[in-house]
């Protein structure tokens, strides 16, 4: 007998939290990172019947400074759609663990509170902070769901509270709550005992449909151009970057998060560092590219990514070089991995004879590769899914496109 398709059944209700940004956060991003574009999955899916968004604890004294309204839970697009923004006076976690669990205990009451305003019935919590995933009990709800898009026990800026992620971590594992990752390596790292799905990111369709001209910033740049786009912090390869400007301009489009890094590619004459861009501004840049890049070292932290600038980069047809990161593996021809010890230099050369592709080609890897694409399997298995499928990772459906890389590149299709 054949099993019930979960997208038949009723719609849930869900509450989804937010880690340490607000929505006023993803707005200035234009939701562009793995949260921001599941909160709209969740807020568009006929699928959720009722939505209660809960921003992360803000203190009370940096709201008054900044004339920021304390918010109950008004409704957003629809009637069924809430938010809820929780305060306290101070403006950080505590370190100590007794705290930690006391301050995600509290939390975990402001948000029964607030979905018992908002008349949800025994929801389905999806979190994407592993803090409240693991010390929060949520006993009123139906599920937990952790969406894990990094590992959070190894970030650089958040050290001090690396012990207590690990402890979240084993929580999590502890009471068997299932987890999506965004890709193999993190769901290996955080081992979950309950049901597990891996979600790679993807892209927007309607960015990339027609490719966007080129911004004032790249009038006059010398020819050919490679183009960085994300976060200049202490992920990048400087290195790399620097024997990349002796044959290129290097374009570094984004925000920069430590000055002390940027110091010396500042100083080079053939990179530039537009930072924070707009969106169109940045799109433009990928697809006006010679080559694209992903320099980024190799560390615990990018080890567990998955690079949305990636999809993005092969999403406007542009050949890639990337660091030879494990979840990098399988994306195909159109991608050259630069393992330790290889000339970037060479390999820029090189890339930048591989033919064109067609646009045919492009739009298929984008309708593969798409958010709503992705979200279908998320939503089946946060909403209630095959239990056996929760377990197996998933493959990344990114058809190979036209183009030369060396054998030990990737496999496409083929889940890291």
């Amino acid at each position: 007998m054949p099993e019930p398709d979960p997208r038949s059944a009723p719609a849930r209700d869900v509450v989804f939290t937010l880690s340490r940004e607000t929505l006023r956060d993803m707005a200035i991003r234009s939701y562009m990172r793995p949260p921001d574009r599941v909160l709209l999955t969740l807020m568009q899916s006929p699928r959720v019947r009722r939505l209660l968004v809960a921003e992360p604890f803000r203190s009370r004294v940096t709201a008054l400074a900044k004339g920021e309204p304390v918010v109950a839970i008004p409704p957003t697009s629809r009637p069924d759609r809430y938010v809820v923004s929780a305060r306290r006076w101070r403006r950080e976690d505590p370190v100590s663990p007794a705290m930690l669990r006391h301050t995600y205990r509290r939390y975990d009451r402001v948000l029964r509170r607030a979905a018992e305003q908002a008349r949800c019935e025994r929801p389905v919590v999806v979190t994407t902070y592993p803090l409240l995933a693991g010390l929060a009990e949520l006993e009123w709800a139906d599920s937990v769901v952790y969406f894990a898009r990094d590992d959070w026990a190894t970030y650089p800026p958040l050290e001090r509270w690396h012990p207590a992620f690990q402890e979240a971590y084993a929580e999590i594992r502890r009471r068997r709550r299932p987890v999506v990752a965004v890709s193999e390596s993190l769901r290996r790292r955080l081992a979950p005992t309950g049901g597990s799905l891996v979600v790679h990111n993807g892209v927007d369709p309607a960015e990339w449909e027609r490719l966007p001209p080129a911004p004032a910033l790249t009038t006059g740049l010398p020819r050919p151009w490679c183009v960085y786009a994300g976060t200049v912090d202490d992920r990048l390869d400087v290195d790399m970057v620097a024997r990349l400007a002796t044959e290129s301009t290097v374009i570094l489009a984004g925000p920069v998060k430590d000055e002390r890094h940027a110091a010396p590619l500042r100083a080079l004459p053939s990179v530039v560092l537009p930072g924070h861009l707009p969106r169109p501004a940045v799109t433009g840049l990928i697809a006006a590219a010679d080559v694209c890049l992903l320099p980024h070292r190799v560390t615990s932290l990018t080890e567990a990514m998955d690079p949305i600038k990636l999809y993005e980069y092969l999403a406007a047809g542009r050949p890639v070089l990337a660091s030879d990161l494990t979840p990098v593996r399988g994306m195909g021809p159109r991608v050259r991995l630069l393992a330790p010890g290889d000339d970037p230099v060479a390999a820029f050369r090189e890339v930048r004879g591989w033919p064109e592709v067609t646009e045919a080609e492009r739009h298929r890897f984008v309708a593969a590769n798409s958010w709503s694409a992705r979200h279908v399997e998320l939503l089946d298995f946060a909403l209630g899914g095959d239990p056996e499928r929760q377990r197996r990772p998933a493959a990344r459906p990114a058809p190979p496109i036209k183009g030369h890389a060396r054998a030990t590149s990737a496999r496409a299709g083929e889940a890291t």
